[in-house]
């Protein structure tokens, strides 16, 4: 029998964290962090589709063409997304997403920004809203997966306390706890 979740769909639609600004080119950018909600289909998807081939592989492990079945799962069943938007102009810079196990205290975990957004602690601040939200809902561990030689994605995963779980010929499974992070 399949056990159906207590999670609802977008869980943290409506909600805003924290408004930011980053600096890119000389020029300050406007950033909220927020949960996604279902509308923000039609941005996801050009956000993903913004991204290059590099970047969708370090995250994906292979190559998408087509992103909107990958939204509609994170939009359409119990997931945590947060997305940084751009206040000035309402574009998606960056998303970071975690989908429950089916005990609810774990969950998998990725995120991904934009490439000239990247470098810029922008990773960082997602990952720590996320983290957060993930604390006040009760999940107790985030995992993932990451290519050996992504150095950006490790150091963050030791920046939030993680370690590298299990070695596999080409990814490393990584499990980060979920706690109060300064």
């Amino acid at each position: 029998m399949h056990k159906t979740s207590t999670i609802k769909t977008c869980p943290l639609c409506g909600q805003v964290f924290d408004k930011i600004k980053i600096i890119v080119n000389d020029k300050t950018i406007p950033v909220i962090l927020r949960g996604a909600c279902p509308s923000d289909k039609e941005k996801l998807i050009e956000f993903y589709e913004k991204l290059s081939t590099e970047t969708i592989y370090t995250r994906f492990f292979s190559i998408v063409r087509y992103f909107e079945p990958y939204v509609e799962k994170i939009l359409n069943n119990p997931a945590y997304v947060v997305v940084a938007e751009r206040a000035d102009t309402g574009e998606i810079i960056g998303v970071a997403e975690a989908i429950p196990a089916e005990d609810q205290t774990k969950a998998e975990a990725g995120i991904v920004v934009l490439e000239k957004f990247q470098g810029r602690g922008l990773g960082t601040k997602i990952a720590y809203t996320l983290n957060k939200a993930l604390q006040e809902n009760g999940v107790k561990y985030v995992y993932g997966y990451i290519m050996p030689e992504n150095t950006k994605a490790y150091k963050l995963v030791k920046k939030l306390g993680g370690r590298i779980k299990s070695y596999y010929e080409s990814m490393l499974l990584v499990e980060i706890p979920v706690r109060d992070i300064e």
